[in-house]
């Protein structure tokens, strides 16, 4: 109860993430420690409220297809598939058009795997759904994201990438 009074009060007084000293910027960490303690106990609808509002608050294109990239991730573990793709679709969204310099290296580091995985892992949820249309159209989108990645960061990648591939062969 304690956490969701927490999270209450943050979504009624956003104000309360303002940093002391700088009015016009967002102590935005708080929202995710609490959607970390959610998830952790199970609450997926608080640890989603969390997230969803951590997600909305973030100032940096890094942040947000990262925090993007987490809510898509806890979406498809809660079986909202379609949130899911539309918080992926943000993702790349921030990818293609990040308005600051803070995603210039996104391909060489762990963030543009993790999205790729992500992207992987929703297509393989999408197939055993029995959405193949919506399975196929996001493995394009997935393997856009993998042409991205550097050498390094693609190879962590591949196996399950060659796996989701033939899993939506299955289905078709």
């Amino acid at each position: 109860m304690t956490l969701i009074r927490e999270l209450d009060s943050i979504v009624m007084d956003q104000s309360r993430l303002r940093r002391p000293g700088a009015p016009r910027t967002l102590a935005t960490a708080p929202l995710s420690g609490l959607a970390q303690d959610f998830e952790e106990l199970g609450d997926v609808p608080q640890a989603l409220r969390a997230q969803r509002l951590y997600a909305a608050l973030q100032e940096t294109a890094w942040d947000r297809a990262s925090a993007r990239h987490t809510l898509a991730r806890l979406e498809r573990e809660a079986g909202r598939l379609p949130q899911a793709l539309d918080s992926l679709a943000a993702v790349r969204e921030a990818l293609a058009t990040p308005g600051d310099d803070s995603l210039r290296h996104w391909q060489r580091v762990d963030l543009g795997r993790f999205i790729a995985e992500e992207h992987c892992r929703l297509t393989l949820a999408l197939a055993d759904a029995g959405r193949s249309e919506e399975a196929r159209a996001l493995l394009t989108a997935a393997d856009a994201v993998l042409g991205e990645l550097s050498e390094n960061a693609a190879n962590g990648v591949r196996e399950l990438a060659e796996r989701t591939a033939a899993r939506v062969r299955e289905v078709d």
